[in-house]
């Protein structure tokens, strides 16, 4: 498995993994327009579009794309796994990289906002709760930080 930096003719992959994890993994903690406002915001185009604005990178094993995420400064941004790959460490690799990246930076901290979802899994990789705001758009999520 590597990490690599998201190519245009990535969107739609990354699009379709997006997608089935809100339909399949998130949908249990979000009401239904959440996940279709989450779903939308996510397109190929808008994905495309976040690229030239963010450091968007996917995890390849064997030419396929099992993840996604983005860093903006000391943020990691929108992580998702393909649901045929959770729990079996590709998240727990895919958060190594930009980890890596902002300790080579020099940053003492990175944090990251969770979905409900995904909080027990960030918990584990040693973050910690900050506060909670919740959205119209995009429902609870849960600022956390992580020491470097």
């Amino acid at each position: 498995m590597r990490v690599r930096k998201f190519k245009a003719s990535d969107a739609n992959r990354v699009a379709q993994i997006i997608r089935r994890c809100l339909l399949e993994v998130n949908i249990k903690d979000y009401p239904k327009r959440v996940i279709d406002y989450m779903c939308d915001h996510f397109s190929p185009q808008n994905l495309i579009e976040l690229a030239k604005r963010r450091d968007v990178y996917v995890l390849v094993h064997e030419d396929k794309i099992l993840g996604t995420g983005n860093l903006r400064e000391n943020n990691v941004r929108s992580v998702f796994v393909d649901p045929d790959f959770h729990r079996i460490g590709v998240g727990k690799r895919l958060m190594k990289h930009p980890e890596s990246l902002l300790k080579k930076k020099g940053y003492k901290t990175v944090e990251l906002f969770s979905s409900v979802t995904a909080f027990e899994f960030y918990e584990n990789l040693g973050y910690r709760k900050i506060r909670t705001f919740q959205d119209e758009d995009t429902g609870k999520s849960i600022l956390m930080r992580k020491r470097l």
